[in-house]
C-alpha cells in the first residue's frame, strides 16, 4: 500500500489509480463518489468510461453500500447499472441544482443530478427527504478552481446515515465528500488520480475551508 498523500484527524488521501488503491483498503461503511464523466475529453485517464466503470465494479466489492452521481439521461443511466452489478439497485435520490449553466441541446435544462444508491440502504430516518436542493456549483466552481465540484452540504446530507463510519470516495475531485465526514466526526479517505485535486482537497482539509453554494 502506498503512503498517503494526507492525514490527519482521521482523514486520508491517497493521490493514485483508484483500480490499484481500492483493493488494499478496509471496508467502508459506504462509498460516495461523484466520477468524473468526461468522456472524449483529455482530461485525464478516468476520461475513458470502461475505467470509470471498473472503479466503480471494484467500489462495489469492498462496501454494502455505494451511492454514485449520475445523470438523468438514459444513457447514464444505463451505464451505472452495467456497470455495478455486484449490489442491487436501490433506490433513486435526486439533487435539483436551481442554479446552472449547462449548454446541452435540447428544451429541458440539466439542473437535476440523479443520485443513485445501490447495495443496502440506511435505516432509520425517514424525515430525510429523498430531494437535495441547493442553488449549483457556478460559484462554488469559481471559489476552487474544479470544473464541477460538489457542495459539501449534499455530501452531508448522503453521508449523515452512515456516519461515524468511514466513508471512501474513490473519485475524491475536490474533497468536498472528506469535509462532509469530517464536519460530523467520521472518518473518510479519498483517492484521485489528479496530484491538483489530491493538493486542493488537502488544503481545503487543513484550512478547513467550506465553500458552500448559496443557500447551502
Amino acid at each position: 500500500m502506498k503512503a498517503p498523500y494526507y492525514e490527519n484527524e482521521g482523514i486520508t488521501i491517497y493521490h493514485g489509480d483508484s483500480r490499484e488503491v481500492l483493493p488494499g483498503l478496509e471496508k467502508p461503511a459506504v462509498v460516495i463518489t461523484d466520477p468524473p464523466y468526461s468522456v472524449g475529453r483529455s482530461e485525464s485517464e478516468f476520461s475513458a468510461s470502461g475505467n470509470i466503470a471498473v472503479c466503480l465494479h471494484l467500489a462495489s466489492e469492498i462496501t454494502e453500500t455505494l451511492i454514485v452521481f449520475g445523470t438523468s439521461s438514459g444513457r447514464g443511466i444505463e451505464f451505472l447499472r452495467s456497470s455495478i452489478r455486484g449490489l442491487p439497485h436501490c433506490r433513486v435520490l435526486v439533487w435539483h441544482r436551481t442554479f446552472v449553466n449547462s449548454r446541452a441541446a435540447g428544451p429541458w435544462r440539466w439542473d437535476l443530478v440523479l443520485i443513485h444508491v445501490f447495495g443496502r440502504g440506511a435505516f432509520g430516518r425517514p424525515e430525510s427527504s429523498s430531494l437535495i436542493q441547493t442553488t449549483g456549483t457556478g460559484p462554488l466552481a469559481e471559489g476552487l478552481g474544479h470544473r464541477a465540484p460538489v457542495p459539501t452540504v449534499v455530501m452531508k446530507r448522503l453521508y449523515q446515515p452512515f456516519a461515524p463510519g468511514l466513508l471512501i470516495d474513490p473519485f475524491m475531485g475536490s474533497g468536498s465528500a472528506l469535509l462532509a465526514a469530517r464536519d460530523v466526526g467520521g472518518r473518510a479517505i479519498g483517492i484521485d488520480i489528479e496530484e491538483r485535486y489530491c493538493e486542493l482537497a488537502a488544503k481545503r482539509l487543513s484550512q478547513g475551508l467550506l465553500l458552500l453554494t448559496k443557500g447551502g
